[in-house]
């Protein structure tokens, strides 16, 4: 599969990677503030050249985060945080995201398998209502995984190859990582 955007790597990374910029600070979910606050933030990346983050970016984020959190509660239960803290599997501490050019780079084993989940690729583009299933979506679009799960996705599959350009990947360019417990970020924080 090497050239796919593929690489024949088919075990999980042991890195997760938190981009984020350094005047919001790491660790936060636009989510969770205010809907003015919100939108404020919204509105400054955007105006920043990230037209990728179109005017209805805060709904369609709303959305997802709801679709991720009743998931959440399907697949692993109750957790800490109400609302999950972003990472990527694997470095991904590139600068790609220039709204998000800082990074932070943990050990996946920092966290309890049962405060975490996976999409491939991020939620925005896996979750079924904000864009609808098509012929040649991959059997992991569409769903949250766990731990165990995602596992088995990436040894049947593979891992995006981290030496090609996000570009290049494709829409599978990373597989995001939500993080339901903020326990093991005090200290970092």
């Amino acid at each position: 599969m090497k050239g796919s955007g593929y690489l024949l790597l088919h075990t999980l990374p042991m890195v997760i990677t938190h981009n984020f910029h350094p005047e919001r600070g790491a660790f936060r979910n636009v989510c969770g503030l205010p809907r003015e606050d919100a939108e404020r933030i919204v509105a400054s990346i955007r105006h920043c050249g990230h037209s990728y983050r179109k005017e209805n970016y805060l709904p369609r984020r709303l959305h997802t985060e709801n679709w991720l959190i009743a998931e959440r509660a399907r697949k692993i239960g109750e957790t800490p945080l109400a609302r999950p803290i972003y990472f990527f599997l694997g470095d991904m501490a590139d600068g790609w995201d220039r709204s998000r050019p800082a990074s932070v780079v943990l050990p996946l084993a920092l966290f309890d398998p049962r405060t975490i989940t996976f999409t491939f690729p991020d939620s925005m583009a896996s979750c079924p209502h904000i864009r609808p299933a098509s012929p040649s979506e991959k059997t992991w679009h569409g769903h949250v995984f766990t731990l165990a799960e995602i596992t088995q996705v990436v040894a049947r599959y593979g891992f995006p190859d981290p030496t090609l350009s996000r570009d290049r990947r494709g829409p599978d360019a990373f597989i995001e990582v939500q993080v339901w417990d903020d326990r093991p970020l005090v200290e970092i924080r």
